[in-house]
């Protein structure tokens, strides 16, 4: 399978949030960071914010009843910047892969 850019995409924050966009406006939460970098799994930007300065750097969000999916918090590696983004794409053309060059 080739890869092949499909974009790039922004940080300001050093992290990344993979989520479906039908999710933001009934499960995000508008919390602001509050410093701690316990994972709590919320789907806001302190979940986010807490996620990626734990010591895996990333961590599973949550729906709002609790289980697992909403998205995944990362962080961006070298920080802020401007990043490629690459799928690799099977024999019908779906794409199958996504990968971030943060380097």
């Amino acid at each position: 399978m080739k890869r092949e850019l499909i974009g790039k995409v922004g940080v300001d924050s050093g992290q990344l949030l993979i989520t479906d966009p039908c999710y933001i406006t009934s499960q995000w939460k508008n919390t602001e960071f509050e410093g701690t970098n316990i994972p709590t799994g919320e789907f806001s930007y302190d979940g986010c914010c807490q996620a990626t300065l734990s010591k895996k750097m990333s961590g599973q969000l949550n729906y709002n009843l609790g289980h697992p999916g909403v998205g995944v918090a990362f962080s961006s590696g070298y920080g802020d910047g401007v990043y490629p983004v690459y799928a690799k794409k099977d024999a019908q053309g779906r794409i199958v892969e996504v990968i971030i060059k943060m380097d």
